[in-house]
């Protein structure tokens, strides 16, 4: 053999070794940089998806629950029955029948027991996700899934080499990357340990990692993983992650409960969830979807029955279905529960106050969408809530912007408190002797101060040259504080304000306008001192200095005396509770404050964004009031007897 052949032959034997050596490096390099043990530990779980280690609901008897919430809430249970069985079978028991009054609402007769939520297995923000097992997972997803993406996934190895010569012909044919080739299993590993980026490096690690997985784990565990990771677009703002979260999502249903077109909807979706969502363009994925349905009928993956496809008014039903669960903002709701940690409300009350949120959130930017609102945008509308027991130290706090540092939107950002105030001043009065009974002039009264003359203003025009004093508080008018203010002497009134409000401007004589709530607070702030308010005013009731029936607590009792009178519905209407709303700086921050004889509600709605306009028109009895109102109605919880038995 000549020189030239042997160099050619030794070169061509050492550049193999150093090819080989480095592909073998590249394997383990590969293998050791992606860890497997989060695809090992969720492959290895008993994943029975019918359990939840929080306790269970507790709807109690002589409450009412609103029924499309409780279907949200069970949906997301682990309860194993449909929504419409558990329904029938609790009001054939006569545990639950539904509320005349109200359409809409269910009356509870007796306790009524419901699993908790499952946990919410996604780790990012705005992401809901369950992992199930293959047992769990209906077979028309993996035989649709084997057949739309991977035929031979029986078969491979985890690399299908027919159908990556087939993508690199047809690639080069039509001059652009159109086919991938890729199998369940590198999209596995490419969605759990990669990223999108097309390089060369990239898809060798795909493939490697692929090739690794099938050998450590076996072919309906991969099917198992692949179906609980992959993304299925998103609705109401949630990221839909995995089979479990698409079945709730899309169609209301647990996997169980989906039927083979609306499995073949979901497979179809998985092609691009943005470009054939059903809320964009729903003909895309309605044409998708036929060509799959009939495509796994051919293939024998499901039974042959073409009186499952949907005709044009079941497509336009589900649409328009999804549109109304898309405002509704149920699934949102559910996902900011589980996201809430504190441990102080359970979670069915939890969701019920998220949820009421939403309403009042949204019925806001339907508000602004329809007066074309120069402020424009719903995103700067705000809600902080605390409440709980007054004698005890667990209290509840939600802040509506997920974004932002809730301890310091809670405690640290104050707000005008206005109106909410009233109460207080009206209570410092009797302790000089006022009655709330006692007239008292409705005319203008003029201050002279060291910064010049100053008069209150109401917001409605007076008739009534005098009122009562209980009257001018239901009312929530100015001018007769400021006069019994002037008539006592700001400085005696100043002496026992002035323990309530630390950050008091003095003397009061010349800053008057602060007993109308011309100053800021904290919802913190304000909880504290309706807190020591409400302690104190019980006490002088329970010691004599009051007469319950004629003191501040119990004259702001009835809602229809009060400014939420024409707010409040025909359930709320018929209970009695303390409450006062507050409306300043022309509609940007709105109040209620409200005692139930155990627990204190604060509520503050407002617009956090830049106040370009003079006027935001939101007020507190149409904004804060309904959420505290709608909460305590929907909670699933008896009213508390209204009183000072609790309070010591």
């Amino acid at each position: 053999m000549k020189h030239w052949a042997i160099r050619i032959l030794k070169f061509s034997l050492v550049s193999f070794i150093i090819l080989l050596a480095a592909g073998f490096g590249f394997v383990k390099w590969t293998i050791a940089e992606t860890s497997l043990s989060v695809l090992e530990e969720k492959t290895k779980k008993e994943n029975n998806y019918f359990t939840t280690i929080n306790p269970n609901v507790i709807l109690e008897a002589g409450s009412v629950v609103k029924k499309s919430e409780l279907e949200a809430f069970h949906l997301f249970s682990a309860e194993r029955t449909t929504f419409d069985e558990f329904y029938s079978q609790r009001k054939q028991t006569n545990e639950l029948y539904d509320l005349k009054e109200v359409p809409g609402l269910i009356q509870v007769n007796q306790n009524v027991e419901m699993k908790n939520l499952l946990a919410n297995d996604c780790q990012e923000i705005y992401c809901y996700q369950h992992y199930i097992s293959f047992d769990y997972i209906p077979s028309i997803f993996w035989k649709g899934l084997i057949g739309v993406e991977d035929q031979r996934y029986l078969e491979h190895f985890g690399v299908d080499l027919k159908s990556i010569a087939r993508a690199f012909v047809t690639n080069i044919r039509k001059g652009r990357f159109e086919q991938g080739g890729s199998t369940i299993s590198q999209q596995l590993v490419k969605n759990m340990f990669f990223t999108n980026e097309k390089t060369f490096s990239r898809k060798l690690k795909e493939m490697v990692m692929s090739i690794y997985v099938e050998q450590k784990f076996p072919k309906e565990k991969i099917l198992e993983a692949y179906l609980n990771e992959v993304y299925w677009g998103a609705l109401q703002g949630i990221k839909v992650k995995g089979v479990l979260a698409a079945s709730y999502f899309y169609f209301g249903k647990k996997p169980a409960e989906i039927s083979a077109y609306e499995g073949s909807i979901l497979i179809s979706l998985l092609k691009g969830p943005s470009y054939f969502s059903p809320l964009k363009k729903y003909e895309r994925l309605k044409d998708r979807t036929n060509v799959v349905y009939n495509k796994l009928i051919e293939e024998n993956q499901i039974p042959n029955d073409k009186s499952l496809i949907w005709n044009d008014k079941q497509w336009e039903k589900w649409v328009e279905n999804l549109k109304h669960r898309e405002k509704q903002q149920y699934y949102q709701s559910i996902w900011r529960t589980l996201h809430d940690v504190e441990p102080t409300l359970p979670a069915y009350e939890k969701f019920v106050l998220i949820q009421k949120v939403a309403d009042v959130r949204s019925k806001i930017q339907e508000k602004f969408s329809t007066a074309k609102n120069p402020q424009g945008s719903v995103s700067d509308i705000s809600v902080k809530v605390m409440l709980g027991p007054v004698m005890e130290n667990n209290w509840y706090s939600y802040y509506s912007r997920v974004e932002r540092n809730k301890e310091k939107a809670l405690f640290s950002e104050r707000h005008q408190v206005g109106s909410t105030i009233k109460p207080i001043i009206y209570s410092v009065f009797e302790e000089f002797g006022k009655k709330l009974e006692d007239k008292v002039q409705t005319a203008e009264i003029k201050l002279q101060l060291t910064s010049g003359p100053w008069s209150p203003k109401e917001a409605h025009v007076m008739k009534e040259p005098e009122v009562t004093i209980i009257d001018a508080l239901l009312k929530s008018l100015n001018r007769p504080v400021i006069r019994v203010a002037s008539e006592i002497g700001f400085d005696q009134v100043e002496t026992k304000v002035k323990p309530y409000f630390k950050n008091l401007k003095t003397p009061l004589r010349e800053y008057p306008s602060e007993l109308l709530g011309a100053m800021e607070l904290s919802v913190g702030e304000l909880r504290d001192v309706y807190s020591q308010f409400l302690k104190d005013e019980c006490r002088k009731i329970k010691a004599g200095e009051r007469v319950k029936e004629q003191s501040v607590l119990f004259a702001l009792s009835d809602p229809n005396l009060t400014t939420v009178e024409h707010s409040v519905d025909a359930v709320m209407q018929k209970l009695r509770f303390f409450g006062k709303t507050g409306t300043t700086n022309n509609g940007y921050d709105n109040w209620y404050v409200a005692f139930d004889g155990k627990n204190l509600s604060v509520i503050w709605v407002g617009y956090e964004g830049e106040r370009k306009t003079k006027s935001l028109g939101l007020y507190g009895a149409t904004t804060a009031f309904n959420v505290f109102q709608n909460y305590y109605r929907d909670r699933g919880k008896r009213f508390t007897q209204f009183g000072c038995d609790l309070i010591n």
